[in-house]
């Protein structure tokens, strides 16, 4: 069955890369389907300075409401849109009820608050609470366990979270994210460089997250102090606020090693004025970040697939270094200072690293969807109730 152009609409409560990598992840993925598709962005903000320009709906949102019942709006709201519009497929990356594909990109609810092992008081305030209630409920519509609607997950961790908190074998599909292998240049790097005040002896570690507590700050500026003072680190992604709040918590010497950049639509100038990327990471589902920098021919240091479902493509000191615990300060810091002090490790991890991120392209993601398209159709099709007046 070859696909038509369809309309389709695709839901995510915000659209832009300076949103996280779950909202890059949908940005690039559209901007590939868009090529083939007619495609209607549903979301509460469109980032300003996106790149990819495509019809959309706003949804608004009181905001007197608190997170968990913004949430519900949200998919009420879109439900109520994607039942009035004639689409041909919905494609949702958010809570909701009313898609045919739904994304899941971070830990399960159920898992996290109700399947693994907490104790009994834990689990009565979960079952009396309306937020915890909430959610749980939007995520039970978005597990699907039978055709034509269809759950995507972008790791095999996570596949595993869903399949044992819902107590199923059922086989959800895994879409990782993808990357675009990126045109660097030298004089770009130099200028990024220059204005970060990064000086040519410089070993410059990045760190790209939106919340950079949870992909393990903490520990990386702890593990900073004991490296060699050449060693810089750059921050990219979190809020204004939090960047001002916490250089005030630095030292002197450490505000002089670390750099922050607030959230952007473009990455692509810090990776390329970047040494190496760091990514100890507390709790992610896949983690866009270390792929990305892979992908920019960056050695990359990323915690263990235990933490972070992207390490379950990556082999130790051949694509990456692994770290088995993303808390010690002291392992974080001997990894730092032997990727920037050996010349022939930090080479064959990018070398390895870019080939790796090769196969991660996103013409390639985009075609598991359109596969993913022509059997939702197909079951459809196959299962239309024929018209007795025809």
């Amino acid at each position: 069955m070859s696909l038509p152009r369809l309309r389709i609409a695709f839901i995510s409560y915000k659209f832009g890369h300076e949103y996280g990598g779950a909202e890059a992840y949908g940005v690039e993925l559209m901007r590939e389907l868009s090529q083939y598709h007619d495609i209607t962005v549903i979301t509460k903000e469109y980032a300003a300075q996106c790149d990819l320009q495509l019809p959309r709906i706003l949804v608004s949102i009181p905001n007197y409401l608190p997170s968990w019942l913004q949430a519900f709006w949200f998919a009420q709201k879109t439900a109520q849109i994607t039942n009035t519009q004639s689409y041909d497929l919905v494609h949702s990356h958010t809570n909701g009820w009313n898609a045919d594909i739904d994304v899941l990109h971070v830990k399960s609810v159920r898992y996290h608050h109700l399947y693994r092992h907490t104790s009994w008081l834990k689990r009565v305030n979960t079952y009396l609470s309306p937020r915890l209630n909430m959610y749980l409920w939007l995520e039970k519509q978005r597990v699907h366990q039978q055709p034509p609607k269809r759950t995507v997950v972008v790791s095999e961790w996570l596949k595993k979270q869903i399949q044992a908190a819902y107590h199923t074998s059922y086989p959800f599909d895994v879409i990782t994210p993808g990357v675009h292998i990126p045109k660097t240049h030298a004089e770009q790097r130099a200028l990024t460089r220059k204005k970060l005040g990064f000086s040519k002896e410089d070993v410059v570690s990045i760190l790209v997250a939106r919340n950079p507590l949870s992909k393990g700050l903490n520990t990386l500026v702890t593990a900073l102090k004991t490296c060699a003072p050449t060693l810089k680190l750059l921050v990219v992604g979190p809020p204004l606020a939090f960047i001002e709040s916490y250089i005030t918590q630095l030292s002197p010497e450490l505000q002089a090693r670390v750099q922050f950049v607030e959230q952007t639509e473009s990455i692509h100038p810090y990776y390329e004025a970047a040494d190496l990327c760091v990514h100890p990471t507390l709790n992610d589902s896949f983690g866009m970040a270390p792929l990305e920098a892979m992908s920019y021919g960056l050695p990359v240091i990323l915690s263990q697939a235990k933490y972070c479902g992207f390490a379950h493509h990556v082999r130790h000191l051949y694509q990456a270094w692994v770290l088995e615990d993303p808390t010690d300060a002291q392992a974080l810091a001997h990894a730092l200072q032997q990727v920037a002090q050996c010349a022939e490790l930090r080479q064959n991890l990018a070398k390895n690293g870019q080939q790796l991120a090769l196969t991660f392209s996103w013409p390639q993601i985009a075609q598991h969807y359109q596969q993913l398209y022509i059997e939702i159709l197909a079951h459809r099709q196959h299962h239309k109730k024929p018209n007795p007046f025809a």
